[in-house]
């Protein structure tokens, strides 16, 4: 039976434990079986893997999205959440202006107030991410890489303990790239909040390195900074 916040977590530095979870959409034909993971306060993780392995079901599973198919999961708390998933695989036709979805609360996942545009954080985040000059812009019409820009500020501003981002670099240029890094950092530093990314490669995404790499492959789960992962298996280095 998958157990979801029923237990407390042994280790007040953790955020979310999995053991012998699995993730997908049905129980007789999971995507990705056999995971056990910590996730603790201040740390960042990379999780690789194909197109279509099951990278993205994993962290809907681990944000409370997803149900898990079967296992344990134990997440300190939803509150303490955010997600950003990858631009292009949105299609936001609603009119809603750039500012009014930044703003507007999302479940338990950003417990944003209605006071929220007049803070600090906001002004902060605003001028770091050079957003100001679009935030009147309808949402519909912002282009790939100014749309993932707002998906990541929208996660940052709930000051979440743990940020899941789904290829978040992917849709920015370079110089785009190299800014939001910094903010992440700066995030990182300022929460004390861990990072969660998933990445094709992994030190064009991240260049301060990462606590633990995760992998999945062929429906498996491993640590791959852990060499658990057997020779029979066909190695992916994070460069695909």
């Amino acid at each position: 039976m998958t157990k979801l916040d029923q237990e407390a977590l042994p280790n007040k530095s953790m955020l979310i434990q999995a053991e012998s979870l699995s993730v997908g959409y049905s129980k007789d034909q999971p995507i990705v079986k056999d995971i056990n993971l910590i996730l603790e306060i201040g740390k960042n993780y990379a999780l690789t893997g194909g197109n279509g392995s099951g990278k993205t079901t994993l962290f809907k599973t681990l944000t409370g999205l997803l149900p898990a198919l079967n296992g344990k999961l134990n997440i300190e708390s939803r509150e303490s959440i955010s997600y950003v998933p990858q631009s292009k695989k949105l299609q936001l036709h609603f009119p809603l202006s750039v500012k009014e979805v930044l703003s507007m609360p999302y479940k338990s996942f950003f417990p944003l107030s209605s006071s929220i545009t007049d803070s600090v954080w906001w002004n902060e985040l605003i001028a770091l991410s050079e957003l100001e000059p679009i935030l009147s812009k309808q949402i519909s019409e912002c282009s790939g890489g100014q749309l993932q820009k707002v998906l990541i500020i929208r996660a940052l501003l709930s000051k979440a303990k743990l940020v899941f981002l789904d290829e978040p670099m992917d849709a920015l240029d370079h110089l785009a790239r190299k800014s939001f890094q910094e903010i992440l950092a700066l995030y990182r530093e300022r929460c004390q909040a861990s990072l969660f990314f998933i990445t094709h490669n992994l030190n064009y995404d991240w260049k301060d390195g990462f606590a633990e790499v995760f992998e999945i492959d062929q429906g498996r789960f491993f640590h791959l900074s852990k060499g658990d992962k057997p020779n029979d298996c066909e190695h992916n280095d994070g460069s695909h």
